[in-house]
């Protein structure tokens, strides 16, 4: 067993028994204990619910933190794999593990929520000033505040259950899919290029998880001691530029050389050495200052992937 949900349930089953006290309790509330107080509504159909939310919210999160993770080794492997592939694999982890992820952007969320339910408690109040019997005061109150209660303990208990991680986030966390993933992803069957996904998984007991995943550029036909990295700068815009490497290539001057391509902005390649790794950045030569917002094509991008391994391999078979 890798995941023990015995506390979860156990706080699961609290948090149902708080709700239906909660609605039984304000139901009689309203109907009987309280009825001489005239503002006994205003507490329970407006400011109760939001205290509800508060509260579900707290069981939401103490219900995920209750999931535990049972210790123990896991079985390391690496594959590569298309991206095809790769989107199939998140999809089966997405399904799998999908719910222990955290969402901490889900604070925003509710408290956002919190106006729509004033709103919503007190079009309620006014609903009932209305004097509208469907079957009898006890029971149309039951029903009404069953509904409402629910929906604002169930949208509170969600949304904590979404915000935090469990204990073993290293293991049941979201896979990788960053800037670097994308722009990989545009250069997959461009010519002279091998791209693909190197992913590590994670085995045990028949569970399998998902440790990283990665990008991998190379050159066709090259060994792995050739390879691009991609990067991605955030100035305004995207400016994705690639970082090729050749180890123990040829050796080269610090220099930079900008080559037209046909493309909406010339080339501009950066010779490097990083002790015996040859290193070559290449990278469009954007103007500094424009009138419109650059803008770097996937077409333009291919194209100075492919300039940049037609020098890696110049250099990779100048020393063979």
């Amino acid at each position: 067993m890798i995941i023990d949900h015995g506390h979860q349930h156990a706080i699961n089953r609290v948090f149902a028994l708080f709700l239906v006290l909660a609605i039984v309790g304000a139901t009689l509330a309203k109907n009987y204990w309280f009825s001489t107080l005239t503002n006994i509504d205003l507490y329970i159909i407006v400011f109760f619910p939001v205290a509800l939310l508060f509260i579900s919210f707290g069981f939401g999160y103490a219900s995920k933190k209750a999931i535990d993770y049972v210790p123990g080794e896991w079985e390391s492997r690496k594959v590569l794999v298309t991206f095809s592939e790769y989107e199939r694999m998140v999809e089966d982890y997405d399904e799998a593990y999908g719910e222990l992820y955290a969402h901490p952007g889900d604070c925003m969320t509710f408290c956002c929520l919190l106006p729509v339910l004033f709103v919503f408690g007190y079009m309620f109040l006014i609903f009932q000033g209305q004097d509208i019997q469907l079957i009898c005061p006890l029971v149309d109150t039951l029903l009404l505040l069953g509904i409402y209660y629910s929906i604002a303990g169930a949208v509170g208990f969600i949304t904590g259950f979404r915000v935090p991680n469990i204990d073993a986030e290293e293991f049941f966390k979201a896979p990788p899919n960053d800037d670097s993933m994308e722009y990989a992803e545009k250069l997959d069957g461009a010519r002279g290029l091998e791209v693909g996904v190197a992913v590590e998984l994670g085995v045990r007991a028949g569970v399998q998880t998902l440790f990283n995943a990665e990008p991998k550029v190379g050159v066709k036909g090259l060994p792995d001691t050739v390879r691009i990295r991609i990067q991605v700068s955030h100035s305004g815009f995207d400016y994705p530029y690639l970082v090729g490497t050749v180890y123990k290539g040829a050796p080269v001057e610090e220099t930079v050389e900008t080559i037209k391509i046909r493309t909406r902005y010339p080339a501009l390649l950066e010779y490097s050495m990083d002790e015996n790794v040859t290193v070559i950045v290449a990278r469009f030569k954007v103007p500094k200052r424009s009138s419109r917002v650059p803008y770097i094509s996937d077409e333009d991008f291919r194209a100075l992937a492919r300039l940049l391994a037609e020098k890696l391999k110049e250099n990779y078979e100048s020393v063979q």
